[in-house]
């Protein structure tokens, strides 16, 4: 451009300072950018894990509120007489539909396993007073759980089973008794107790979970997991409340054989389902 007879125009030191501060720019809204989708990956995953653990626990909160409490009825619990390393087995009676292929009664069989591909299974078969004949009878003592049902309580197939929470990998429980003692046996040792005799001792039951959000899931090998899930302790009857959750998240904070990525998105959970009182 000509004013007058000068010629106006920018110098090559004002353009690199232009193209710089246009580079800064540009990396500045980058990383504002990916930060932002950072943030809303990290959300979406959250509340994906949270959504599954939600489902899981009100399934469970239902169950174990209409447990069937009888002295006359078996229970496959973890016990001192029934220690159970790495995932617990939990089965029970309880008023609440199950699978039936004709009208059953209103009392089903209820068990929550982890099955091999650390996938969190639920069953309800729907069972019939041990009168009637026309379909499985309710199996009162000395018949057992165990005998009978052999897939509530091992990780035999069953075709009653159901996909429940396909990525909770970790599942363990406990016992809050009525002394106030958190115990890995459903009774009372301190009082002269040797059974369950219909939950006579147990307040609440305490279940904690570890969930891992579906799109780390991908990235994480089965060997991976089943590692990670093993390096996550069983509760012992030492443990106080919280105990159990500042362990598994010490494993997780510490091991080398999983993403971290992937470890980061996995998220612990406990909550107590309080029994009903018996009537």
């Amino acid at each position: 451009m000509l004013i007058g007879r000068r010629l106006v125009a920018f110098t090559l030191a004002e353009m690199l300072i232009a193209i710089a501060v246009l580079a800064l720019l540009v990396l500045l809204i980058t990383r504002l950018f990916n930060s932002a989708a950072n943030i809303t990956t990290t959300g979406n995953k959250r509340m994906d894990v949270d959504a599954q653990s939600r489902a899981l626990f009100d399934r469970i909160a239902v169950d174990v509120a209409q447990m069937v409490k009888r002295t006359d009825v078996d229970y496959y619990l973890k016990s001192s007489a029934n220690s159970q390393n790495g995932n617990d087995h939990l089965a029970f009676y309880s008023v609440v539909p199950g699978y039936s292929t004709t009208s059953a009664s209103p009392i089903s069989l209820v068990a929550y396993r982890i099955n091999a591909q650390n996938k969190g299974e639920r069953m309800a078969k729907g069972l019939f007073w041990n009168g009637d004949t026309s379909g499985t009878p309710i199996v009162f003592l000395p018949l057992t759980i165990s005998s009978t049902w052999p897939a509530a309580t091992t990780g035999s197939i069953d075709s009653d089973y159901e996909l429940i929470a396909p990525n909770v990998f970790r599942f363990e429980y406990s016992y809050l008794l009525k002394n106030s003692v958190l115990s890995d046996t459903p009774w009372d040792v301190g009082a002269g107790h040797t059974g369950v005799a219909g939950m006579q001792d147990v307040v609440a039951i305490s279940v904690a979970i570890a969930v891992i959000d579906p799109k780390s899931r991908v990235i994480v090998s089965d060997t991976q997991l089943t590692s990670l899930r093993d390096a996550m302790t069983d509760f012992a009857s030492t443990m106080k409340p919280g105990d159990l959750i500042t362990q598994w998240q010490g494993a997780l904070d510490s091991t080398t054989n999983v993403p971290r990525v992937a470890v980061s998105a996995i998220r612990i959970y406990e909550r107590y389902f309080q029994l009903a009182p018996k009537p």
